[in-house]
């Protein structure tokens, strides 16, 4: 919404005043420490509008000059480095990793421009079972080795649901790794773009990617069958895991056995 209004200020016909340009500076200042680490904002759509705003924006302030901008980040130890930001070099991304963290550190900045500098900590952390954002099952069909088909060919059904804070998930996407010698029949992989939840699918690198626009508090059920490909002894469980596309530490992790595990490859 905040993008919005300052995209309003910025088609003022014939040209956005003074007055609104000003305006504009506080709302890209707002805007800006909205942003995450890789770029995006909380959503795809939030992301689309923040950009396309911001380069307005940007069009619109931009005055060519001959000097450069020098910005210095020390340390409190011994720790200093610095990025000079000039015409030649103002789209371009620069980043360090800091030494030490946590750490006390400054920055200062001389010359004449405009730059836009960024901090961002990550840390992983391992979440108990019970506190994963994500309600992942997985099961195959059949459940068990019954039959001659079932050695050859089996279905992989998912039921995914978000536990988290919000009232639902962003973009998600399920990443199914194939057991060893199977492989996804895509057809039927291709069929769970009819659903609405599903915006598009992947079949890489014997990964099946289902791309959901968000997930919710309702169980969404999905599946898609996988064929023998090469027979392999001791097949051991594959891994499915679920992600929010922007708050990738939001996920969840289970995993499946081909029915005929145990004896795959014996008969």
């Amino acid at each position: 919404m905040t993008s919005y209004v300052l995209l309003a200020h910025l088609m003022a016909q014939p040209a956005p005043t003074s007055e609104e340009l000003t305006s504009a500076s506080h709302i890209v200042k707002w805007i800006t420490k909205q942003q995450n680490s890789q770029g995006g904002f909380s959503s795809t759509q939030d992301t689309v509008v923040a950009l396309h705003a911001l380069s307005k924006y940007g069009a619109a302030t931009f005055t060519r000059t001959g000097k450069a901008v020098q910005v210095t980040i020390q340390s409190s130890g011994t720790f200093s480095t610095n990025f000079q930001v000039d015409n030649d070099n103002r789209l371009l991304l620069q980043q360090i990793s800091l030494p030490k963290v946590p750490g006390d550190y400054s920055m200062t900045a001389t010359g004449k421009g405009c730059v836009y500098l960024q901090t961002s900590l990550k840390y992983n952390i391992l979440p108990q079972k019970e506190e994963f954002p994500f309600a992942l099952g997985v099961q195959t069909l059949p459940q068990t080795c019954e039959g001659p088909k079932a050695h050859t060919t089996f279905q992989v059904s998912l039921n995914v649901s978000y536990t988290g804070n919000r009232p639902a998930s962003n973009m998600a996407i399920v990443d199914v790794k194939m057991v060893s010698g199977f492989i996804p029949l895509k057809p039927t992989v291709k069929m769970l773009e009819r659903s609405d939840d599903v915006s598009r699918t992947e079949v890489s690198n014997n990964h099946v990617l289902i791309y959901l626009d968000k997930v919710t508090n309702q169980i969404l059920s999905l599946s898609f069958t996988v064929l023998q490909d090469i027979p392999v002894r001791d097949l051991k469980p594959a891994i499915v895991k679920v992600y929010d596309y922007y708050e990738t530490d939001e996920f969840a992790i289970a995993e499946y056995s081909a029915p005929c595990s145990k004896d795959q490859g014996n008969e």
